[in-house]
């Protein structure tokens, strides 16, 4: 038999400007009650009597039930109107260890979630956004794995104080909001969200329209308007990638009509030059908010992709971050990221500039730049995303320089399903699923293009934009980077040609992950 006991839950703060403002609480215990006393702004708990505090006492009252000690004395409480105060807390060992709370926007619920560093259990409870919440409840999947509901705790609820235990028994929320929701669904609806769109047209606004889509998995990409609607609140990443002929074009990726990435082709050395630029984002995304890639300037780019995809219904079930270079001139070998513009978990550190991965799984890291007369400074991008090992995952890097169309990446760095064949350079799909691959290309003294084929089994072959890249001079090098999604069938083969230059050993890599 189990019983569950409730204590009176009261302020306790010293030094606060108002009750109403103070975010400690404590459970009072048996025959206690809250108190009010007013000297300097002191919110306290009252202890058989014998609580006491310094200075000249102007208030004293006593009140029952949670919360009550944050008015009386003269002082104006909670307003009527407002969202639920919820306990805020980061990797305590339960839920009930929280004292702290924090008050949330009408428009968010409290959030109790779980996660596991160094084989320990560790809970955070804080404000999260309502449509976050109910993307939980539809859709809790996470990037890279397939989870069971409910082996770990992932709750939302409505209600001051309620996210205060993991109560897994009922399944993804306590919200009894969410669970009208999924109760009154008939079926589950998939939370998967990816798109690829290439080519490019270029609307009068400057919006750019990749009008040719391979892949559009909830229906979030219009390609007659090159605008992405977000379907489902959370985590996303965005590729996007132009090329031109001898101009400089700069585009930026907007969320809302504010730009949050820039794809730039800077100083041609000679009209017939071809060039590319490729960037990443990773986006906190709501329902309905509106992606789209634009250009600045008058100068259109010849060709190019946009895509992207869901890495989490949730901030705290994936570990993401972007962050860029602000700055030109640097001394050090290594590149200070120093611009932080998205870091969900804190993974990130400005000081040292490097990533420490929070537990154990595969994780994505990307990396792009802009070089401008010789230097790094333009853009600087650095992305990642976690998955597990039991997903199909590869990385390989090119050993040698070669001419060769077929190029085989033979240097295998991750390839957890041995799907990746480091003697032929290609991937044959073991798992049905929607995949991503990337691949960087860099030469030297050549013009490049390089793009990724796919071969039905038993069909036909499907081909993605080709990548360029050209560097004349001899003692100069250009990188170019493609990105492809598509879903794959048991026995579909993936691999990168060559169709005009020469690829360099070293620098080169390809590889491809199973999203969902």
């Amino acid at each position: 038999m189990i019983f569950f006991v409730w204590a009176l839950q009261c302020l306790r703060c010293s030094d606060t400007f108002e009750p109403r403002l103070c975010n400690r609480i404590e459970a009072c215990n048996k025959g206690e009650d809250c108190t009010k006393t007013v000297n300097r702004t002191v919110i306290n708990s009252k202890r058989d009597g014998s609580s006491h505090i310094p200075g000249v006492v102007l208030c004293t009252e006593c009140c029952v039930g949670d919360l009550c000690n944050s008015e009386g004395c003269g002082a104006v409480g909670y307003p009527t109107s407002r969202g639920p105060l919820c306990y805020d807390c980061r990797d305590i060992h339960a839920p009930h260890d929280c004292h702290k709370i924090a008050p949330c926007s009408s428009n968010e619920k409290c959030l109790v979630e779980e996660r596991t560093v160094f084989g320990q259990r560790y809970f955070t409870s804080r404000c999260e956004h309502g449509q976050t919440c109910e993307s939980l409840a539809l859709y809790p999947s996470a990037f890279g794995r397939r989870r069971a509901v409910g082996d770990k705790c992932h709750q939302c609820c409505h209600g001051d104080l309620c996210n205060n235990n993991c109560n897994l028994a009922n399944g993804v929320t306590a919200s009894s909001t969410a669970q009208t929701v999924r109760s009154t669904t008939s079926a589950p609806v998939s939370s998967n969200v990816a798109f690829f769109a290439k080519t490019t047209l270029v609307s009068s606004s400057g919006r750019i329209i990749f009008n040719q889509t391979s892949v559009n998995i909830g229906g979030g990409y219009n390609a007659g308007s090159g605008l992405f609607t977000c379907p489902h609140a959370g985590i996303y990443m965005f590729a996007f990638g132009i090329d031109s002929h001898g101009y400089s074009v700069q585009t930026y990726l907007t969320r809302n009509g504010r730009a949050v990435g820039v794809a730039a082709i800077t100083d041609p050395k000679m009209s017939s030059i071809d060039d590319s630029s490729t960037a990443f984002a990773v986006l906190r995304l709501n329902t309905n908010d509106e992606v789209v890639v634009q250009r600045d300037g008058s100068q259109d780019p010849n060709n190019g992709f946009f895509a992207g995809w869901q890495i989490s219904p949730l901030d705290i079930d994936a570990v993401a971050f972007t962050v860029a270079l602000n700055t030109s001139s640097y001394s050090s070998s290594q590149i200070p990221f120093n611009s932080v513009t998205y870091d969900n978990r804190g993974s990130y550190q400005s000081i040292n500039h490097s990533f420490t991965a929070l537990e154990s799984g595969l994780y994505v890291i990307g990396l792009t730049g802009e070089q401008t007369r010789g230097q790094y400074g333009d853009l600087g991008i650095q992305i990642n995303g976690n998955t597990d090992r039991s997903m199909p995952a590869f990385t390989a890097l090119l050993s040698s320089d070669t001419s060769s169309t077929n190029i085989v990446f033979n240097d295998v760095i991750v390839n957890t399903h041995h799907d990746y064949d480091h003697l032929t350079g290609e991937f044959t799909c073991s798992v049905p699923g929607t995949y991503l691959f990337t691949w960087n290309a860099v030469t030297n003294g050549h013009s490049l293009r390089t793009r990724l084929v796919i071969q039905i089994k038993g069909g036909s072959t499907i081909t993605a934009l080709d990548i360029v890249g050209e560097e004349n001079k001899g003692d100069e090098y250009d990188s170019s980077t493609g990105v492809f999604i598509y879903s794959l069938n048991s026995g579909d083969i993936v691999r990168i040609v060559k169709t005009t230059g020469k690829v360099e050993g070293g620098y080169s890599s390809f590889s491809g992950w199973m999203l969902f």
